[in-house]
């Protein structure tokens, strides 16, 4: 008769270490295992963030289209400055708005996916969905997040970057120890400005990484936002740690057998 045995462990930090600051978070640190992560699952990891990035392209286009109707408006105010309106500015805002909210189930899959590569394990494009499970928290979360990031901004445009940097975590507080979204807002707020100049030091790199990217004709976004989620795992197991289960059995391997159920190594939130 098989039995399994179940050992649970935390790698990485913990919320009072978090808390209390007392966790190791180096730029350069975070920067290369970030790198490597990313080197290492580009094949496996890539297709996620494409379908990310289709979901929130498909989401803001028809945010525009139901505000606009005429799509065409935007492409002539590129040509007539006065054609760029007020009506424009907001549409614009709205649909970005929208599509940072109805995308943050999936978005919320792709950090744990980066989080568990974090943790020396492997995911499949299947665990996208794994963030769906949260739907409503994590959309409350990036719904409360999203407005006192604009109030913030309207205030002080640095807030709103400050802000952001804060609540980076509150997503994967949710997801992987089931914290609720006011609680996370705050623990991750806490938690930051424990080491704010270091996280601020790795998300400036991120940032001017982005802006390269860009001018190279986006191109260089296949790597940078890999990277990114790879960032975002690194600086939360450090902060906060990740709580794994190992399971050992004693079933020996046969045909027909899923690889999924037998192998530690497998992502499995």
């Amino acid at each position: 008769m098989n039995k399994d045995i179940k050992t649970d462990f935390n790698l990485g930090g913990t919320i009072e270490t978090a808390l209390s600051g007392q966790y190791e978070l180096k730029v350069g640190s975070v920067l290369k295992e970030a790198w490597q992560q990313t080197i290492k699952h580009f094949v496996s990891f890539s297709p996620a963030i494409i379908v990310l990035l289709v979901l929130q392209a498909l989401i803001f286009y028809i945010a525009l289209k139901l505000q606009l109707g005429d799509l065409g408006i935007i492409v002539d105010s590129l040509s007539d400055p006065e054609a760029f309106n007020q009506n424009v500015v907001q549409a614009i805002v709205m649909a970005n708005f929208s599509y940072e909210v109805v995308s943050a189930p999936i978005y919320a899959g792709i950090c744990l996916m980066a989080m568990s590569h974090a943790a020396g394990l492997k995911t499949q494009l299947k665990h996208i969905s794994k963030g769906l499970q949260f739907t409503v928290p994590v959309i409350i979360v990036t719904l409360i997040g999203l407005v006192i990031q604009i109030l913030a901004g309207m205030l002080l445009p640095f807030l709103s970057l400050y802000f952001s940097l804060a609540f980076s975590n509150t997503i994967l507080l949710i997801c992987e120890k089931n914290i609720p979204p006011m609680q996370a807002l705050l623990l991750s707020l806490r938690a930051a400005n424990k080491k704010l100049l270091t996280l601020a030091g790795v998300y400036f790199v991120i940032l001017v990484m982005f802006v390269i990217a860009a001018m190279f004709y986006g191109i260089g976004l296949i790597f940078v936002l890999p990277f990114f989620f790879h960032a975002k795992g690194v600086i939360y197991r450090n902060m906060f740690g990740i709580r794994l289960k190992i399971v050992s059995t004693g079933t020996h391997k046969g045909s027909g057998g899923d690889d999924d159920n037998n192998n530690s190594q497998v992502f499995n939130a």
